[in-house]
């Protein structure tokens, strides 16, 4: 398996103005093994694990002192310790909040400790200890990309030939069907590293999915963890139902009958924080940053992982393998969920950093545009479907209104360009981020 995360935590351990870096992400996106993987960079390697070790929590409640901590980590694993030569790792550190406050104080006190503190329910930690601003970096992990699924089921020189083609030229016809196809299967097994690891092993899709499924009572099961006891049951329904709603702005009534926005509101807010949901809101893009002019009450929602949305959702598994990919990834909601989870993973998505898309609803005049990027100081529109520029009216009516340069077209055609519209394979959103994917 490969991350691209990788090369961040390298950019890290380099960096002259190295500070604590707390490592986030949803329940088993892959965040220890990308540690461990990392920790083979250095000659002495310290793991905590807070939930599987909790008696360590107990040496932060003395005091704060980062190199008495330090002393009594090493005495109790036995340990060697040399600056810079060591890395030190807290897992699953929701389980120790005076752990997660302790990092202020490595970075005071011991900037030589190379220090990563890691867990799926940190946001929910973060709100009641105070870190300190300015003394912490923070990197998301969200579940592999569409990139990172090609290294892992060997298929890297097709990822490399989508990082290097000429954005004016196509790819030839047999690599381009490859990669449609690659990304169909991509769009049934997910990103979850569990699951891709299940089937890159067995080589079945109904192994995966029974793999997603085990994953998915895994998240159901962390609802105690951080809900209200009154919620679990809003939260459930949630989850099963969100699917259901994708590609069109979330209306809570739908969920059933008597659906009242205020007991569902703050279930959905839960979710977001776990980061098993993410949303996207509306914007009214009247300049830069997109951020200030959001419409909070109008949003969409996508589940972190496409592979989990499918099952979530009750994919035939034979329908869908024998389907053929022009089936299913021209447009629609599912195409609208994997570029949202793409984006989501390169633009490090999150409460505080939501996606976002435009809608204009006035008299006789409906528009909307499925997301916004802010690159630099352009915000450029992103559609994604299946057609030619003729049927881009909602992209074309944005650029017109809001005096865009360029739109893109994110769909199953070629790379290319039509005028002022740049085409995009779906396989290919991550060439809007072109040497931005380690940020």
């Amino acid at each position: 398996m490969y991350r691209d995360k990788i090369e961040a935590l390298r950019t890290w351990k380099k960096s002259d103005h190295r500070k604590p870096l707390m490592l986030k992400g949803a329940r088993q996106v892959g965040k220890t093994w990308l540690v461990r993987e990392f920790g083979k960079t250095y000659r002495s390697f310290i793991e905590i694990n807070f939930e599987r070790n909790p008696q360590f929590s107990s040496v932060f409640k003395v005091d704060l002192n980062p190199r008495r901590i330090l002393n009594e980590v090493l005495d109790a694993t036995g340990r060697e310790y040399k600056p810079s030569e060591t890395l030190l790792f807290f897992d699953e550190a929701q389980a120790s909040p005076l752990a997660v406050k302790s990092l202020r104080y490595f970075y005071e006190e011991l900037p030589d400790v190379h220090v990563i503190c890691a867990g799926s329910l940190l946001e929910f930690v973060l709100d009641h200890i105070p870190t300190g601003v300015g003394r912490i970096t923070y990197l998301d992990l969200c579940p592999m990309t569409l990139g990172e699924y090609l290294v892992a089921i060997g298929e890297e020189r097709l990822r490399t030939k989508i990082q290097k083609q000429p954005l004016d030229e196509a790819l030839p016809e047999i690599h381009h069907h490859k990669l449609l196809r690659l990304l169909h299967q991509y769009m049934l097994v997910g990103g979850m590293p569990g699951v891709v690891n299940e089937y890159v092993a067995s080589q079945s899709f109904r192994r995966a999915h029974e793999a997603q499924r085990d994953l998915l009572r895994t998240l159901q099961d962390d609802f105690a963890k951080y809900a209200k006891s009154h919620q679990m049951k809003y939260l459930d329904l949630l989850v099963r139902t969100i699917p259901l709603q994708l590609g069109s702005k979330f209306i809570f009534s739908r969920l059933g009958e008597n659906v009242r926005s205020r007991d569902f509101s703050p279930p959905l807010e839960l979710l977001e924080k776990a980061r098993i949901v993410h949303k996207a809101i509306n914007s009214r893009a009247d300049g830069i940053p997109l951020q200030a002019r959001l419409n909070p009450r109008h949003f969409k929602v996508i589940m972190l992982d496409i592979g989990l949305t499918q099952n979530l959702m009750g994919v035939d598994l034979e329908e869908w393998v024998t389907g053929g990919v022009q089936k299913h990834v021209r447009g629609g909601p599912i195409a609208e969920a994997f570029v949202g989870q793409e984006l989501t993973a390169y633009l490090n998505a999150s409460v505080t950093n939501p996606l976002m898309y435009w809608h204009r609803e006035s008299s006789g005049s409906t528009a909307e545009v499925d997301y916004l990027v802010q690159l630099g100081n352009e915000i450029i529109p992103l559609e994604v479907k299946e057609g030619a520029s003729g049927r881009m009216r909602s992209l074309h009516l944005f650029l017109r209104e809001k005096r865009g340069e360029r739109g893109v077209r994110i769909s199953s055609k070629g790379f290319g360009f039509d005028g002022n519209i740049q085409n995009l394979p779906l396989y290919a959103v991550e060439r809007l981020f072109a040497g931005r994917h380690n940020a």
